[in-house]
């Protein structure tokens, strides 16, 4: 089973283990913006920012970009 399928609670402990620009990225990409835009946004390079998505895909217990922004959508509800 996918994180995103879980209780809010449990879904809410994982996105505690992002760290602030984990966070701040993780709230872009819920916005629907596409890496590019969110290295625009943070002023980083898109590199980093796959880098970034890579490790919150990870903490999250999510295989792509789509079930993490359901996932941080459910959380915040």
């Amino acid at each position: 089973m996918h994180s995103y399928n879980q209780e809010p609670k449990q879904q809410h402990s994982l996105i505690d283990k992002l760290n602030e620009r984990e966070s701040s990225i993780l709230r872009a990409l819920e916005r629907g913006l596409t890496n590019k835009e969110i290295a625009e946004e943070l002023f980083l390079s898109e590199k980093t920012i796959k880098h970034y998505m890579t490790n919150i895909l990870q903490k999250l217990q999510v295989k792509n970009r789509v079930e993490a922004a359901l996932l941080a959508q459910k959380a915040n509800r």
